[in-house]
């Protein structure tokens, strides 16, 4: 049986992979601080560059795909009226919320390797 090779990850992957965990972290924490109302993924991301967390729209929505898929926040996107279309473009919002299995986390009576709380 041939031996497989693990790469170990260089300074710079292990940077990013610990940002990634860090802005996952701050955003359970966020959402914990206004649970039980949801947030705007807009405004999320204004509070998390006030908080100094320089994460590009991108880096966000995988943030939030992660979290969702291990069940710790429910995204939602709302729909404006089509009476609205008729005065232009109007943007979709998503609604981003914390499930109970997400302030689990925040408190932590649970933990998860990828989501790192400040």
């Amino acid at each position: 049986m041939p031996r497989r090779s693990y790469q170990t990850p260089t300074t710079d992957q292990a940077l990013e992979a610990a940002r990634r965990r860090r802005l996952r972290g701050a955003i359970i924490r966020i959402l914990h601080e206004q649970a039980p109302e949801p947030l705007n993924a807009d405004i999320l991301l204004s509070v998390l560059e006030r908080l100094h967390f320089s994460a590009a729209p991108q880096e966000l929505a995988a943030a939030l795909a992660y979290l969702e898929s291990r069940g710790y926040l429910t995204c939602a996107e709302l729909r404006p009226p089509r009476s609205l279309a008729r005065h232009g473009p109007v943007p979709t919002f998503v609604r981003v919320q914390l499930t109970a299995d997400g302030s689990d986390l925040a408190e932590a009576t649970t933990e998860d390797p990828g989501v790192d709380l400040p």
